[in-house]
C-alpha cells in the first residue's frame, strides 16, 4: 500500500513539472534593416523551439520587432520587453506568453553596454533573468572582469535563495579569465554566486579539444560586419544561480546546454561546410548566414510554487510623468486573488501617501496626477489592501515633472539678435530625421528656413525618415543651437518622406535659419579642397559656401561643377553643407558644358552610347601636358591617361584613345553615366558618353 501511495505521488510530481527551454542568441547588430537576414532566423527559431530568448547586438526598435515576427510565425504566441536604448547595441528578452509571465525589467550600467534583468513568473516562482554582451577582444580582460563585478555585486543584493540565469555573449577566452572567475567564485556573499551550465572548462581559443563547445564564428570568411576564422571560440555561455537543483523553482536537465548546430567536426570551419551532422542542410546554412555566432540553448524542469507574489511593472526604468498627466502604474502578480493597495512614496523624505486604498487585482491602474503634484523623484508600492503582505516597489525611481507643451522647431530656432530665445529651456518637439551620423541626428518639422535642428545625442539610433517626439534641453554649443540631454525618444512612424530640400545659392547658405536645414545648390565650381580636413568650398558665382564630411567623404575635383544636397550645419565659426551619401553629390550640368575662355580643344567620343569599349578623339594644343581623365557620375576617378605615354603626337594633330570599360586596377565598372574631361595645359573640357550592359 506504501508503495502505490508513493508510485502515485511521483506520477503527480512529475505532471505538475512544467520543462521550459531558454536560448541565448548574438544577433549581430540585427536591425529593422536587416530584414534579408529574418528568413534565417525564422528557420532557426522554428528549430529550435525555445520558450525564452535573450538576444544581443539589437540596433533598434524596429530590429526587435522583425524578430518577434520570426519568433511568432509558426502560430507561437510570443511578447517582448520593452526595448531601451542604451549605449552601443542592446539587449532583447522574447517570452513565451503560455509558460511565462513578464513582471519587469531593469538595467545595470557598465562602461560600454548595459546589462538587462528582466524578472520573469514561472509557475508562480519569480525568476530573474540577465542578458550579456561583455567587452570583446583579448587585452580587455580586466575590462569585462569590471562588468562581471557591476553584475555580482547587483546579484548580491537579492534575498537569500533567489534564483537567476544569466547568458550572452561573454568574449572568454578561458576559464582562468577573472571575470568567468567572478561568476564563480566562493565570496563572502554568495547570493550571486553563479555556475555554468557546461562541463566543457578550460583555454577554448583556437583549441580543437573544445571543438564542440564552440560558438563563434560560424563562418571562414567575415561578411556583413561579422568575424570570420571558422569555429574557434566559446564566447556564449549561460549560467544559473549556484544551487539551482535544490528542489524548487528551476530544475537544470543535466547535459542539456546545446550549442545549436555545432557537431564537433567543424573546428575552424564554416558551419555549413560539408556535411553537419547535427542539423539539416538547410538549417547549417541559415546558422551560416543568420549570425556569426551560434545560438545556446539549455533546458529546464520548473516546479509550481504556492508563494504569494506581486511585482510592480511600470513605472520601473526612470519614468518622467508630467503633473496633469494620466498615467499607468501596472503590476502582475502570482497566487495572490485579493485586492491590491497603490502607495506613492517620495524618494526625499521617505513619506507615503495612499493614491487608492483598494482595487481589483487587475494589474493596470490609470492614475490622474494632480497639477499641484509636488515635483520629485517617487517610487510606487503595490501590495495587499489587507495586510501589505505581498508587496513590491519600483525597481528605480521615477520623477514628477512640470508639464512639457510641444515646440516647433521654428520657434526654437527663430531668433535675429542672438542665441535661441529657449535656451536653456527643456522642451517637447517633434520632426522626420533628415541625417543620421556617430554623435547625433537632425531633425526637421518643414521645408526653409528655420524648421531644423541638430540634436546631440548618443544613446538612441534613429533612421533616415523616422518620425520622432523627443523632449530635451535647448543649447547653444559654439553659437550652433541644439538639442541635448535627452530625456524621451519616442519613434512614431518610419520611412516617411523627407522634407524638400530648399535650393539656395552658395553665397546665401551661411546664415542662422538654414542651421540644421536640408538645402541644395547647383552648379557650384569645387575652387579649394582640403584633404586634411576633409573640406572643400564651392561658389555658383554668387559666394563661397564649404563642404564637409561629418557623414559622407567625397573627394572632388577642383574646376569641377556640383549639384550638392545636405544639411546646413555649424562649426569652428563656419557654416557648411553636410551630404549624407553619394546621392547628394553628382557632377552638374555645367560640368559637362564647361569650356574655359580661348581653349583650343577638340573633343568627342564614338561610340556613343557604346559596349563594351569606345574611343576618344582629340585635338589638343599642348599635347605633351595633355591627360585625359574617367569619372564616374559621383565624381569619383576611374581611368586616367597622360597623352606622353600614349604615342608621339605633334600639337594640333587629332588623336584617339580606346577605353575598354575598365578601371585603373583592369575591372570591368558597371553600367551608367561617365564623364571624360581632357585636360590641356590650362584649359579642358569635359563631356558625357554613356556605357550600357
Amino acid at each position: 500500500m506504501k508503495k502505490i501511495i508513493l508510485i502515485t505521488f511521483v506520477l503527480i510530481f512529475t505532471i505538475n513539472l512544467s520543462a521550459l527551454r531558454v536560448l541565448t542568441y548574438n544577433a549581430l547588430n540585427f536591425s529593422s534593416n536587416s530584414g534579408d537576414r529574418l528568413p534565417y532566423f525564422q528557420s532557426i527559431f522554428n528549430d529550435v523551439e525555445s520558450d525564452i530568448v535573450l538576444v544581443q547586438e539589437m540596433s533598434d526598435e524596429g530590429g526587435a520587432e522583425l524578430l518577434l515576427t520570426a519568433l511568432n510565425n509558426g502560430g507561437n504566441n510570443f511578447s517582448k520587453a520593452r526595448f531601451l536604448d542604451g549605449p552601443d547595441t542592446e539587449n532583447m528578452l522574447f517570452y513565451n506568453n503560455a509558460i511565462v509571465n513578464f513582471a519587469s525589467q531593469d538595467t545595470i550600467d557598465t562602461q560600454l553596454r548595459d546589462i538587462s534583468e528582466y524578472e520573469l513568473l514561472l509557475e508562480g516562482n519569480l525568476i530573474r533573468f540577465y542578458s550579456c554582451h561583455l567587452r570583446a577582444s583579448q587585452g580587455n580582460e580586466l575590462l569585462r572582469l569590471v562588468e562581471v563585478t557591476r553584475l555580482r555585486d547587483h546579484l548580491n543584493l537579492l534575498e537569500e535563495g533567489s534564483e537567476f540565469i544569466i547568458a550572452g555573449d561573454m568574449n572568454f577566452y578561458t576559464s582562468a579569465e577573472p571575470g568567468y572567475q567572478k561568476f564563480i567564485a566562493d565570496e563572502t556573499n554568495n547570493i550571486g554566486r553563479a555556475q555554468d551550465l557546461s562541463d566543457q572548462v578550460g583555454s577554448w581559443n583556437n583549441n580543437p579539444v573544445y571543438a564542440a563547445a564552440h560558438t563563434q564564428s560560424t563562418r571562414v570568411n567575415a561578411f556583413g560586419g561579422g568575424a570570420g576564422g571558422g569555429l574557434d571560440d566559446r564566447f556564449d555561455f549561460i549560467f544559473s544561480s549556484y544551487e539551482i537543483n535544490n528542489g524548487n523553482g528551476l530544475e537544470y536537465i543535466e547535459d542539456s546546454l546545446t550549442p545549436f548546430g555545432n557537431d564537433g567536426n567543424h573546428f575552424n570551419q564554416s558551419i555549413n561546410a560539408g556535411t553537419n551532422s547535427a542539423v539539416s542542410p538547410e538549417i547549417a546554412d541559415a546558422l551560416y548566414y543568420a549570425s556569426d555566432h551560434l545560438p545556446v540553448y539549455a533546458d529546464f524542469n520548473v516546479i509550481p510554487s504556492a508563494q504569494e507574489i506581486i511585482v510592480v511593472t511600470i513605472p520601473n526604468i526612470e519614468e518622467q510623468w508630467e503633473q496633469d498627466s494620466t498615467q499607468e502604474i501596472k503590476w502582475t502578480s502570482a497566487n495572490f486573488f485579493g485586492n491590491i493597495k497603490i502607495e506613492l512614496e517620495l524618494i526625499e523624505s521617505s513619506s507615503r501617501e495612499i493614491l487608492i486604498a483598494s482595487t481589483e487585482n487587475d494589474g493596470i491602474w490609470e492614475w490622474n496626477i494632480p497639477v499641484e503634484q509636488t515635483l520629485g523623484e517617487y517610487i510606487i508600492v503595490v501590495s495587499d489592501s489587507d495586510d501589505s503582505i505581498p508587496s513590491d516597489v519600483s525597481n528605480n525611481p521615477f520623477s514628477i515633472i512640470e508639464p512639457l507643451s510641444v515646440v516647433a522647431i521654428y520657434d526654437i530656432q527663430y531668433s535675429l539678435t542672438g542665441p535661441s530665445p529657449l535656451e536653456g529651456t527643456d522642451i517637447v518637439t517633434c520632426g522626420i530625421v533628415t541625417g543620421v551620423f556617430d554623435s547625433g541626428y537632425f531633425i526637421q518639422d518643414g521645408a526653409g528656413a528655420w524648421n531644423g535642428i541638430y540634436i546631440y545625442n548618443y544613446s538612441n539610433d534613429p533612421q533616415r525618415g523616422d518620425s520622432l517626439i523627443i523632449a530635451g534641453t535647448v543649447a547653444e554649443y559654439y553659437d550652433k543651437t541644439e538639442l541635448n540631454n535627452i530625456s524621451f525618444f519616442e519613434v512614431q512612424s518610419g520611412n516617411n518622406s523627407l522634407p524638400e530640400a530648399i535650393v539656395l545659392n552658395t553665397g546665401d547658405v551661411g546664415q542662422e535659419s538654414y542651421e540644421g536645414v536640408l538645402v541644395k545648390v547647383e552648379n557650384a565650381e569645387c575652387i579649394e579642397y582640403n584633404a586634411i580636413y576633409g573640406e572643400w568650398i564651392v561658389d555658383d558665382g554668387s559666394g563661397e559656401i564649404m563642404i564637409n564630411d561629418l557623414m559622407f567623404v567625397f573627394v572632388p575635383v577642383l574646376g569641377e561643377f556640383y549639384d550638392i544636397t545636405g544639411i546646413v550645419d555649424y562649426s569652428y565659426s563656419n557654416f557648411k553643407i553636410e551630404p549624407r551619401d553619394e546621392n547628394d553629390i553628382i557632377i552638374s550640368s555645367s560640368s559637362i558644358d564647361k569650356t574655359f575662355l580661348h581653349t583650343q580643344i577638340e573633343l568627342f567620343n564614338y561610340p556613343n552610347p557604346f559596349n563594351p569599349k569606345t574611343t576618344f578623339y582629340f585635338t589638343a594644343e599642348d599635347s605633351e601636358n595633355a591627360e585625359l581623365i574617367i569619372y564616374n557620375l559621383k565624381g569619383q576617378k576611374i581611368r586616367q591617361y597622360s597623352i606622353f605615354n600614349l604615342q608621339s603626337v605633334s600639337a594640333g594633330l587629332k588623336s584617339s584613345i580606346m577605353w575598354d570599360g575598365t578601371d585603373e586596377n583592369k575591372q570591368p565598372v558597371s553600367s551608367g553615366i561617365y564623364f571624360y574631361k581632357l585636360r590641356s595645359g590650362e584649359n579642358s573640357k569635359t563631356k558625357k558618353m554613356l556605357l550600357l550592359k
